[in-house]
């Protein structure tokens, strides 16, 4: 096996990203914790699909680039390292597996976003209740992420061919 990614896979992985990204900033999905995007849908699919460097590359760069071009410079960084980890364990755990290792999968990286949210929420406001307060919105836009992923994959897998 290639160690490298071909020139097809990144051009696939660009147009992902470039699509998770528009999708992320436009669709707003209202819940009781706030409103969430499909950011994590698109990871999830990627992670499943691919392989944990997919889902790292996907994840890292949708999160990064979403935050800059929504005018949230701050979260940048901790976007690009949160989205980039989750990505790559669900990529891990769950790429081209069953089911039920996919849910588990996306359950492992949804706790790693969420945990990690929370904290890079009270680092940035100085204040451990207003990443507490973060948790809810957060573990929201997982659980859309989670469904839209299980759903979206069996349509996908065959027409989408990722390292």
């Amino acid at each position: 096996m290639n160690k490298y990614f071909t020139t097809k896979t990144i051009t696939t992985l660009a147009v992902i990203t470039a699509l998770n990204l528009a999708l992320s900033y436009v669709v707003r999905i209202p819940t009781p914790g706030g409103y969430v995007n499909l950011v994590e849908a698109g990871i999830f699919l990627v992670a499943l699909l691919g392989s944990a460097r997919s889902g790292m590359i996907v994840g890292g760069l949708s999160g990064l680039l979403l935050d800059l071009l929504a005018g949230y410079a701050a979260w940048a960084p901790f976007s690009l390292v949160i989205h980039g980890l989750e990505g790559y364990l669900a990529g891990l755990i769950g790429a081209k597996k069953s089911v039920m290792s996919q849910t588990i999968a996306v359950i492992v990286a949804s706790f790693v976003m969420v945990v990690g949210y929370f904290f890079a929420t009270a680092f940035l406001s100085h204040s451990w209740a207003t990443g507490f307060a973060s948790i809810i919105g957060n573990i929201a836009q997982c659980a859309f992420g989670l469904i839209i992923a299980l759903v979206v994959r069996p349509a996908l897998s065959k027409r989408l061919a990722l390292n």
